[in-house]
């Protein structure tokens, strides 16, 4: 399988692990690529709306924060979500900014990971970049990413068919932009037929 996976065009891996967010119901993903894309992603995804952000970039693989920034900004400047990104040393004003720092910490803890003596832990607020449930962000971190109510996209620990209805949601978008990639559609393409499509 994941021989398969690797071995698709580039619309066809970014749409397998982007589609909610091409679609507008998600607002990013992260997209792990091998590094010998980093040219391609951006003349990929012109014409889609999506902003990107490299967090990290290995040896083999780079990944990649890919989001649309006005349904981003809602979420890390809405009450609850700012508090906690302020908690965690987030007390920029600006997304970018944000962006900027969550990229330093990422890049810190893959470095770390490589060291056996490190004890930099994964940035957990990515989950409020990635738009998850703050209260399921919140969860993951108290219950140390146990005792969760269900996992799909992230591990739930409130709200769970709700969660469920989403995951379901994502997977039927997801399955519609790889079968359009696959037949040799563009990202744009694909974006602009399933925005027509829903409106």
């Amino acid at each position: 399988m994941l021989t398969w996976w690797w071995h698709q065009p580039l619309e066809v891996k970014i749409a397998g692990q982007c589609a909610p967010v091409l679609a507008g119901v998600k607002p990013s993903n992260m997209l792990v690529l091998e590094n010998k894309h980093i040219r391609e992603v951006v003349r990929t995804l012109e014409g889609t709306g999506l902003s990107w952000r490299c967090l990290y970039a290995g040896q083999e693989k780079n990944i990649w924060l890919l989001y649309r920034k006005e349904a981003l900004q809602k979420i890390v400047f809405r009450e609850e979500e700012r508090s906690f990104l302020i908690e965690n040393g987030y007390e920029e004003e600006r997304l970018e900014q944000m962006l900027v720092r969550l990229g330093q910490r990422f890049r810190q803890y893959r470095k770390g990971k490589e060291s056996v003596q490190s004890d930099i832990q994964f940035p957990h607020e990515m989950g409020v970049f990635l738009g998850y449930p703050i209260a399921d962000v919140k969860g993951f971190i108290k219950y140390e990413g146990k005792n969760y109510l269900y996992s799909g996209y992230w591990k739930v620990y409130e709200n769970v068919e709700e969660c469920k209805r989403l995951f379901e949601s994502y997977e039927q978008i997801r399955n519609v932009f790889i079968q359009e990639a696959e037949k040799g559609k563009n990202l744009w393409e694909i974006t602009t037929e399933w925005q027509c499509m829903t409106a």
